[in-house]
């Protein structure tokens, strides 16, 4: 189990497996990651993205949570300067998830194969939504 002094960002495929589906092994981990101590980070095209998947599945007590508990993160140049090699041109809502990971040391929680390359690199952390469930419901 990660120690308490761990950052994660939640990247909105996690948001919608765990809003959509109900009752599964992602709400789990998501509810998991709201009550725990962890600090969660997000950068304000996530939470952009966040409330438009709120309102498609109706699920804004799940984004009124989240937003009570989260540290919106405001990523510098450099951050982002860093992150932009490792993304197709029209990913840019991904480079700037990178980067604020980037900046805060968080671990990206996603399925999303765009971050492949840069955690294969070592410039941040990338787990898979399986991965965190293993690791974080242990």
């Amino acid at each position: 189990m990660p120690g308490k002094s761990t950052r994660f960002l939640i990247d909105t495929n996690l948001f919608i497996a765990a809003v959509k589906r109900g009752n599964t092994k992602s709400t789990e981990l998501f509810l998991r990651l709201l009550d725990g101590s962890w600090e969660l980070v997000a950068d304000d095209i996530l939470v952009s993205e966040y409330e438009k998947y709120a309102k498609k599945f109706e699920a804004d007590a799940f984004l009124a949570i989240l937003l009570g508990k989260l540290v919106i993160i405001e990523q510098s140049e450099e951050d982002i300067l860093l992150c932009k090699p490792f993304f197709p041109p029209s990913e840019s809502a991904d480079i700037v998830h990178a980067a604020t990971c980037l900046h805060t040391g968080a671990i990206l929680i996603t399925n999303d194969a765009h971050f492949r390359r840069i955690n294969e690199e070592g410039l941040i952390v990338v787990w898979s939504i399986s991965e965190a469930i293993e690791r974080v419901l242990e």
